[in-house]
């Protein structure tokens, strides 16, 4: 007995010892740097210190909060994996003294070069912007396929990242930062991997929406979800979907701007195919009953449409994993998902495809 006793005394202690975080880290900073930040980017305020003996240095259990951000008032910052000894060289934009800091370090590199470019471009617009003049299409164009190009390159590091370091948990880092801007598809291959750092707490949100991502999966059968129509009676997406007909499910709400903007776009597909059996629900992620109601009412959607009022907070954002809009999915007359992401000319070729 004694023995089983002592065993599992061992067992628990490695448990706890594997659990703990105990981080030390320490910064070197510019010359004339006063004070260093650093924020647990799961934690509400940073830590700060000044310097002692010119070296900054922070000590903490990390409690499974594995990421934090080190940073000066002078806008440097650099990510860190909190466990074990780091040293964080804000000049160098790295952290380094474990594998895992090693690795973050290392493709966070090759990120932030691209990120360099990407907020190149954006500055160049929204100076061309804010000067008053009207951006002209040929610049419209440039800037947003440049933008298209970059972010893919970005995603295309992540998955890479992912890919190739799955006993690791720093990968976590970067997907929380841009798994929403890759394929869903690949985040959801990613997840299926089990990896180790598909665990940490960062993702927590991430692996909530990759459930909902399933459910977007072409082929897969659509998921059921009651909210109230304009009128305050509850209804089903059941009702409209599965019935022999294709329907487009629109996820929007008034106070998007892009979501507006797109309205013509899916006016004209309604208007086009209605009466071929093509139908809409739009699932608002609105919180303002009057704004909804107006806004429907203002651009004459003549659709079906349901909402909870609970913005982000939504049944139809928690039951598809939506984190951004407006977003859309197709669904066919057997109710099986037939594509997502339709807008704009996507959307009215696939129409067209179908309704040949």
């Amino acid at each position: 007995m004694m023995k089983k006793t002592l065993s599992f005394l061992t067992l628990g202690l490695l448990a706890l010892g594997a659990s703990a975080q105990n981080y030390t880290v320490t910064v070197k900073a510019p010359a004339g740097t006063d004070v260093v930040y650093l924020q647990n980017l799961q934690a509400q305020t940073p830590d700060s210190t000044s310097a002692a003996n010119g070296v900054f240095t922070f000590k903490g259990e990390a409690g499974g909060k594995l990421f934090g951000m080190v940073f000066t008032k002078a806008g440097q910052n650099v990510p860190v994996v909190l466990d074990g000894a780091a040293t964080v060289d804000l000049a160098a934009e790295t952290a380094t003294g474990t594998a895992e800091n090693d690795g973050l370090t290392k493709w966070n590199q090759q990120l932030a070069a691209k990120a360099k470019v990407l907020n190149a471009l954006m500055q160049e617009y929204m100076t061309y912007r804010q000067s008053g003049k009207e951006v002209p299409d040929t610049m419209e164009a440039r800037v947003s396929g440049q933008y298209e190009k970059l972010m893919g390159e970005m995603a295309g590091i992540v998955k890479n990242c992912c890919t190739e370091n799955k006993q690791a948990k720093f990968p976590a880092y970067f997907l929380a930062s841009l798994g929403s801007q890759m394929e869903k598809a690949d985040v959801v291959a990613i997840a299926d991997a089990k990896p180790a750092f598909m665990d940490v707490t960062l993702l927590d949100g991430m692996r909530r929406s990759i459930e909902g991502w399933r459910r977007q999966a072409v082929g897969t059968m659509f998921t059921d979800l009651a909210m109230n129509d304009t009128t305050g009676t509850e209804r089903k997406l059941s009702e409209f979907v599965g019935k022999g007909n294709y329907v487009l499910v629109d996820f929007w709400a008034s106070w998007c701007g892009p979501c507006r903007m797109e309205m013509p776009h899916v006016k004209a597909a309604y208007e086009k195919y209605h009466a071929k059996g093509f139908d809409i629900v739009g699932l608002s992620f609105d919180n303002d009953r009057k704004a909804w109601v107006g806004a429907i009412k203002k651009m004459e959607l003549p659709w079906h449409h349901l909402s909870d009022l609970k913005g982000w907070q939504s049944l139809a954002a928690a039951t598809y994993g939506i984190n951004s809009i407006p977003a859309t999915l197709l669904i066919g007359p057997d109710g099986k998902i037939v594509a997502s992401g339709l807008r704009g000319e996507e959307l009215e070729k696939k129409l067209a495809e179908i309704y040949k």
